[in-house]
């Protein structure tokens, strides 16, 4: 089928030119094989004599540009996608000899469709491609029987000729070559008016962008105002609490001195004044500390370190009671003893340590106390009546 039309697409490399051949044949009776160079390989023209094709040949050279231009122009109107080099130079040959006999096609559609002619157009085009003229093809295939393949027809080409074909051509390649450098103008004047919009446009964002910096800039300082006093409203806030907290315990505490107080003044609470070691060191740190003095109450917080000596040193100081936490030196005891100081555990009173100082209630100094008396009393009777009985038995 002799049209603008692409039957099929196939690259073929690499195999004997019988196989090419075949290869070709089975797609069909090519009419023309054409070349993108000048002049045209070997193989083409190897190719047209055994397919007896017409081998159209370029004035001059196909430029890449022209190549890819001719081929993108086709893929465009008839949606096809190539996929190599090889596809794009294929097709752009085929375009380029189907543009040169495209004013002889258009002819002959319109000569045979105004006769009215009852003949193949596709085989007229064939045999004016072949260098027929469109009459002597028409009678041609009019002969009742089937004619053959008909040779090509060879007309010399003058030199004349020649040089008007590279002139045609180059006046078309300058053509296109000026209507590039129009379009290409074009291009770059709306380019340099889009570059004069952008610089506009990037000089105006400039300025937004300074007068939203210096906004963002006050908007960051205002934020770090209010943060800061906000930190500050929350520090002074702790510390509102943290004071509050210890109003509230100094409250606590002054109520409390104050109950203990009121509880001394009475005589239902008595402060037992801690020693903290029954040492003579220990004793002279406690004598500065609480001015401990006659008729006041001690407890012995580690009674283990004393003997005679520093009970005499306590004796003397004129204390009314001695309470222990722990055993004492029976030495010591002797001393307290002689001195009819009463020696009272820890564990048989309720000390209740208020502000850091033990206090212990008076009733329960004075059970405690009179519990001594009585056991000690009871420990006198049994003594002595164990002399009685001792002296009846003698």
């Amino acid at each position: 089928m002799v049209d603008a039309e692409l039957g099929s697409r196939r690259l073929i490399v690499g195999i004997p030119l019988s196989s090419l051949i075949h290869k070709i044949t089975e797609l069909g009776e090519p009419a023309i094989i054409s070349s993108d160079v000048s002049p045209a390989p070997d193989l083409l023209e190897k190719i047209s004599v055994k397919l007896n094709a017409v081998l159209f040949v370029p004035s001059i050279s196909m430029s890449a540009e022209e190549k890819h231009q001719v081929a993108r122009a086709y893929m465009e109107q008839y949606g096809l996608k190539l996929e190599n080099a090889h596809e794009i130079d294929a097709l752009a040959a085929a375009v380029k000899a189907y543009q040169h006999y495209k004013g002889k096609f258009e002819k002959v559609e319109a000569r045979i469709k105004r006769l009215g002619l009852k003949v193949p157009v596709d085989e007229v085009k064939n045999l004016v491609v072949r260098g027929y003229t469109v009459k002597g093809a028409v009678q041609l295939l009019q002969k009742p029987e089937k004619p053959p393949v008909p040779p090509l027809i060879k007309r010399p080409v003058s030199q004349e000729a020649r040089l008007k074909n590279i002139i045609r051509e180059l006046n078309e390649r300058l053509i296109r070559e000026k209507e590039k450098t129009k379009r290409l103008r074009e291009a770059n004047r709306e380019l340099h008016l889009k570059i004069k919009g952008l610089r506009s446009e990037i000089s105006s964002l400039k300025e937004k962008i300074k007068a939203i910096r210096s906004e963002q800039t006050v908007q960051i300082r205002r934020e770090r105002e209010y943060q800061r006093l906000l930190d500050e409203v929350k520090r002074l806030r702790s510390k509102v609490a943290e004071y509050s907290k210890q109003l509230e315990e100094y409250k606590r505490r002054f109520n409390q001195m104050q109950r203990l107080r009121e509880l001394e003044s009475r005589g239902k609470l008595l402060l037992l004044k801690p020693i903290e070691a029954f040492t003579e060191k220990g004793l002279r740190k406690a004598f500065q500390l609480y001015n401990i003095k006659t008729g006041d109450s001690v407890i012995l917080l580690d009674p283990s370190g004393g003997g005679a000596s520093t009970a005499e040193t306590l004796a003397k100081r004129g204390v009314k009671t001695v309470v222990t936490r722990g055993s004492m030196s029976h030495y010591a005891l002797e001393v307290f003893s002689k001195y009819l100081i009463p020696v009272i555990s820890s564990k048989r009173l309720k000390i209740e340590w208020i502000e850091g100082l033990p206090y212990v209630s008076a009733e329960d100094l004075k059970r405690a106390l009179k519990e001594i008396r009585e056991a000690e009393v009871t420990d006198a009777y049994q003594v002595i009546k164990a002399i009685v009985e001792n002296h009846r038995k003698g």
